[in-house]
Order: structure tokens, then sequence, then C-alpha cells
């Protein structure tokens, strides 16, 4: 069974369905309003079950994450940023120092073994309690790459005021 390879569209989001594949220059449409530009090179899936989208390279080595934050305060992700990351079992990120935050996002870096881990979380407008987190890991000698990333789903993201259904975008069928 081949999986549907959806087509970069940057104007319009497309709303993330489980096991569909999305290529690189898609906006993603996640819950919440918040949405964003898979890079070049890159392509996402969302697991069955799982609410991150899951990003992967066959040119570049290493993983990303993009999942969206509800209804946590900027303090409460700050804090969760400073703990170990578990990104798949066997496989934790540790926190190198302590995050970073400004009034529109908070960064933090991560070790584990040979391999690093950069993270972004942005918040959304409108004091929604609605945020982006970004992280990509792997080889240590990919930190710029990553970092670079981040800076280009950052410039990508955008949140809107309404809520968007995805039920709205059916036809009743």
């Amino acid at each position: 069974m081949a999986l549907a390879q959806h087509q970069p569209d940057e104007s319009a989001a497309i709303h993330v369905e489980p096991g569909e594949f999305y290529r690189s220059g898609t906006r993603i449409g996640m819950t919440a309003g918040a949405s964003f530009i898979i890079p070049p090179s890159w392509q996402g899936v969302m697991p069955p079950g799982s609410r991150t989208l899951y990003l992967e390279s066959p040119k570049k080595p290493g993983i990303g994450l993009a999942a969206v934050i509800q209804e946590a305060t900027p303090e409460e992700l700050e804090d969760h940023l400073n703990e170990p990351q578990v990104i798949e079992e066997g496989y934790v990120l540790h926190p190198v120092g302590s995050a970073k935050r400004t009034d529109t996002h908070i960064s933090a870096s991560y070790h584990s073994g040979e391999n690093i881990g950069r993270a972004l979380a942005l918040f959304g407008p409108f004091d929604s309690g609605v945020g982006v987190l970004y992280l990509f890991t792997g080889p240590k000698e990919e930190a710029a790459y990553y970092e670079s990333l981040l800076e280009q789903l950052a410039a990508s993201t955008s949140f809107s005021a309404a809520r968007p259904n995805p039920s709205n975008e059916r036809d009743g069928t």
C-alpha cells in the first residue's frame, strides 16, 4: 500500500492526516490555527495515534519533531524544555544549560552521546495559550544546520486567531 504524497502548496495550509506524507514546501496546518512550511529536503508524517509531526530527510541525518502546544503558559513550557526530552525509548536528550526565553519564543539545547538537539518554541498571539514546539536532533556536527532549520520553520510559522475545525472541510459525506 503506497501512502499519498501531498504536493507543495505554500499558500494554503493542509491539515495533517495521520499516516500521510507531506513534502518539503507544503504548508502544514496543525490544530489550534498554527501552520508552518516543511523545510527544503525534508518531509513530514504524523504516525497514527500521535499528535506530533515527525520530520525526516532522505539527504540529511537526524529527525525533527513539530507539535502544537495548547493551554500552557510560557513559564510551564520553559520548565518543560529544561527537563530531559524523551525522543523514543532509549533515546533521551539532556539539557545543556537552561532554556532561554524572550517575549515570543524559547530556545533550548540538548545532548545525548554523540548527538545534539535543538528546540525552539514559538508563542501564538492573542494570549491564546497556543504555541508550536520544533525540535531537531542528530549528529553534533549538524548543530548549525539544525539551528538554520529552526530559523526557517520560525519564519514560516503563522497563527490564526480563529481555531479551525477540520470537520468543516469535509462536504458532509
